[in-house]
């Protein structure tokens, strides 16, 4: 039976890039899939905002311009709807898989009216950034009219939402979206390597290495940094995927080792990982907690279960919270995590409708409020990672060191569409309570040190012997290093 594609669109929220499966080869990615991290759903229903449907398709091979009196009612879809959803939700744990069937000339038509306007009813800049959104639509009705599949289709919309250029903002295709989903679950299920990597200017830098997986029985370790595969330089995750049983040749320069390259053949299988944080205790009683993402949506339940068994151990001096390279993720992972170190209004998100205040309350685990705190960030340190790391700035006292943040905190509201297709709108923006914006600044660093961490061990890591420097610790870490 022909799919109807009525026109339901639902939203929630979060706040930074997604890096979907072998699409975007920028900021996380498991390596043997190019896939971010996985976002893990508690199983709670999503509070979704009100469903919106029309009985009326558009016809016709022409659409009328988004300035014309005679709108369809198509064009009305949207309006209405509530701008904020009340909690950030996960995605259903079983992705769906798209229609398979074509959409017709009508729905691609419908579709991109309702691509445009979202966008315009909703982007958190009035004023497009200097962007002429009418002239996009005049410039893209025509291409849309000449789809003859909605591949055609799914690139235009692509493009034209590239055009805002807010590296948050996406249209995301039906199998696309499934992959999206798919990272939902909170483990990642490939066929590779087992490792998860940072991506870096003459390969990938490996941030985690599964356990029992080909990587952890060939020895290879957090840091290392894979610069060919196969004799060919590393390019994408897609680099090492491949069919089981299959081999893949590594050249491996390690940290400190000068530009000697280690060769690694390793044989891909099945491998299920989980994204973690990294947790232990340094020297002097400092905590250390690196927190890669915080799109696993109960990472905040592991940052409190890993600092709670910190402190029952025996007390902290300090904590050392390492949000390098971390891209941000889902609102509740934020709060969550910055229950633990201060509490009550932190600073506001605002939109085109107003402000509201970002309150953070108590929650499980450990209270930390005024235990010394040090956070390091990096240029990849975005979105809500930034917002966490300048809360603890202004509001926890934190002492932070590296080098600015990247500056890109809107909060995005995802969009379900005809098919399984969805589409992500920068909504929000945010203000420390201080006033200050992030976006376009970033976080500004205590103690600017301005080197590549990544080409250190952990052991002579500088932000790292900075941070203990600045607790009065030697410069020996306790386990971490070679």
């Amino acid at each position: 039976m022909k799919q109807t594609h009525r026109s339901a669109t639902t939203r929630w929220y979060t706040d930074t890039w997604l890096f979907v499966v072998c699409l975007i080869p920028l900021g996380f990615g498991i390596a043997g899939c190019s896939s971010p991290f996985a976002m893990a759903a508690r199983g709670e229903q999503p509070t979704l905002a009100p469903a919106v449907t029309t009985n009326t398709a558009a016809t016709g091979t022409s659409m009328a311009s988004p300035a014309s009196t005679d709108t369809p009612d198509s064009m009305l879809l949207l309006k209405g709807l509530p701008t904020v959803a009340t909690t950030p939700t996960p995605f259903d744990i079983t992705p769906e898989q798209p229609i398979l069937t074509e959409l017709t000339l009508e729905e691609r038509q419908l579709m991109f009216r309702e691509v445009w306007q979202i966008v315009n009813e909703n982007y958190v800049y009035p004023d497009f950034r200097g962007l002429d959104w009418n002239a996009v639509w005049v410039e893209f009705a025509p291409r849309v009219n000449a789809t003859r599949t909605d591949e055609e289709l799914y690139t235009l919309l692509s493009e034209m939402v590239e055009r805002l250029n807010d590296h948050h903002s996406r249209f995301l295709a039906p199998s696309a979206a499934v992959a999206e989903k798919a990272l939902s679950i909170g483990h990642e299920s490939h066929v590779g390597i087992g490792v998860v990597t940072i991506p870096a200017g003459d390969g990938a830098i490996i941030q985690q290495v599964f356990a029992d997986s080909p990587a952890a029985r060939a020895g290879l370790r957090p840091r290392d940094r894979i610069v060919q595969v196969n004799g060919e330089p590393f390019l994408t995750g897609r680099d090492i995927v491949g069919e089981e049983g299959t081999l893949v040749s590594l050249s491996i320069m390690r940290p400190d080792a000068g530009e000697q390259l280690h060769e690694v053949v390793l044989t891909r299988q099945s491998v299920v990982g989980r994204i973690e944080p990294t947790v232990r205790r340094l020297d002097g009683d400092i905590g250390y907690i690196a927190i890669p993402t915080l799109w696993v949506h109960d990472m905040n339940d592991q940052v409190s279960g890993a600092l709670t068994d910190l402190v029952v151990e025996r007390p902290l001096r300090g904590v050392i919270i390492d949000l390098r390279g971390n891209p941000g993720g889902w609102r509740d992972v934020l709060t969550g995590t910055l229950g633990h170190f201060v509490r009550g209004n932190v600073g506001s998100f605002y939109d085109r409708q107003g402000t509201r205040a970002l309150i953070i309350r108590q929650g499980s685990g450990p209270d930390l409020r005024g235990m010394p705190l040090v956070v390091l960030v990096d240029r990849a340190t975005a979105s809500y990672a930034e917002v966490l790391a300048g809360v603890l700035q202004t509001e926890a006292n934190a002492h932070v060191i590296g080098v600015p943040s990247a500056g890109n905190t809107e909060t995005i509201y995802a969009y379900e569409l005809a098919g399984g297709a969805r589409l992500w709108v920068a909504q929000e923006g945010f203000r420390l309570l201080n006033g200050s914006n992030l976006e376009g600044q970033g976080v500004q660093p205590d103690k600017l040190i301005d080197e590549d961490w990544v080409q250190y061990s952990e052991a002579r890591d500088p932000h790292i012997l900075a941070a203990l420097h600045y607790f009065g610790v030697g410069r020996k870490l306790n386990d971490g290093g070679e």
